[in-house]
């Protein structure tokens, strides 16, 4: 027990790149000689599956101080917990599995390739014309509102050509379909990223005594301060409506999932101040930096968290703890865009770990495999067994 302790500890070390070299090859030395003989070692992890990652680590050369602190490759940390009647700690190798994920030569079998999201959505503009966004279309989108928006040379829908005038063209709706994301900056300056399987719907100018958009979906938000014309300090507020709450900014960043094929919703305050008000309940909470407030059903609570996990995706990648399998794969397939189902009750499987979105699908349904789960893709559909 003193011996796995001893390797959990490193192990966390190692992942902020804190280890010394001794600690490193006492780590080296556990997976290469201890592991497989320990009483924490799982035994779902013999055979084809434990020999796999550990030559999948062995083609690693970690052995130089260099690559050990400056370039770590690719690495998922996995803790699995078994949803039962009371949820127990499945161990893989001391609790985690570190597992190193490099290009092999291997030839894949002919199959079709699932790519990882890439920037694409629909514009919906006032008169009901539809314009397909991507890195290509600027020039369509000009001729079609005249100027007056664009898409930048980074790939962002940009009406800020509209501020300060009166310009408008009514209400516009971005949507961002599954296996995609978009960026776009309002006339009020205004910064959002809009996740996969996402929509929303904004005026093109702002005016009046607030600013009010429609969400659904996850986004990030960056908001601007606007000052009231005739005050020196009261702001313009700031609205996002879902379609369970109403959030009230006076300028700040926050990230919102709404999705709604998620049991609950969640809004995550990374600095400012914010206002939560559920459409079903009266009182609204306030939320401080590092706080997330969680509406389920009719009920809102609020909790630390890292924030880090919450806005993980902006970032380019998917990070869990101790997050339901079911709900990582909704996140997996709004990004890969495809389609899954569960044999049994294997959506309540618990895991904690990190990936980056820029993998193709199945480098990460190889990485999720090693926790002794068979992910069969089939075309777009998975079918997850045990």
């Amino acid at each position: 027990m003193k011996k796995s302790k001893t390797i959990q500890s490193i192990i966390k070390k190692y992942l902020k790149n804190k280890t010394s070299k001794q600690e490193d090859e006492q780590l080296f030395s556990f997976y290469e000689h201890i592991a497989p003989q320990t009483e924490d070692w799982d035994e779902s992890l013999h055979g084809n599956k434990k020999i796999r990652a550990y030559m999948l680590w062995k083609k690693i050369d970690t052995r130089t101080a260099d690559d050990q602190k400056t370039h770590k490759p690719f690495l998922f940390l996995l803790r699995p917990l078994m949803a039962t009647a009371a949820v127990a700690v499945v161990i893989l190798g001391v609790c985690s599995l570190v597992f190193y994920q490099t290009r092999t030569n291997e030839k894949e079998p002919q199959n079709l390739v699932i790519r990882p999201g890439s920037d694409k959505a629909k514009l919906r503009l006032a008169d009901g014309r539809t314009i397909y966004l991507d890195s290509t279309t600027s020039e369509n989108i000009a001729h079609a509102t005249e100027g007056a928006v664009q898409i930048s040379e980074m790939g962002v829908l940009d009406y800020s050509n509209l501020k300060g005038t009166k310009q408008g063209l009514g209400t516009n709706t971005i949507t961002v379909p599954r296996g995609g994301q978009f960026r776009l900056l309002l006339s009020d300056g205004t910064k959002i990223s809009l996740n996969a399987s996402s929509s929303l719907t904004f005026p093109t100018n702002f005016s009046g005594s607030e600013r009010r958009v429609k969400l659904e979906g996850e986004a990030y938000f960056e908001v601007a301060k606007k000052i009231i014309k005739g005050t020196k300090t009261e702001r313009v507020p700031f609205i996002v409506e879902t379609d369970r709450q109403q959030l009230l900014v006076l300028g700040t960043t926050f990230n919102i999932n709404a999705y709604p094929d998620e049991k609950n919703v969640k809004t995550t305050l990374i600095e400012g101040s914010v206002q939560v008000s559920p459409s079903e309940q009266a009182s609204p909470k306030i939320l401080k930096p590092g706080q997330q407030s969680v509406l389920s059903g009719k009920n809102l609570s609020i909790q630390q968290i890292d924030v880090s996990q919450a806005i993980a995706w902006k970032q380019g990648d998917f990070t869990f703890d101790e997050m339901p399998l079911e709900e990582i794969m909704r996140q997996i397939s709004r990004w890969y865009d495809v389609e899954v189902s569960y044999e049994d009750n294997m959506g309540k499987i618990k895991f904690g770990g990190s990936i980056s979105r820029s993998k193709d699908i199945k480098e990460v349904l190889e990485v999720l495999k090693l926790t002794g789960i068979h992910f069969n893709l089939k075309g777009r559909r998975i079918m997850v067994t045990r």
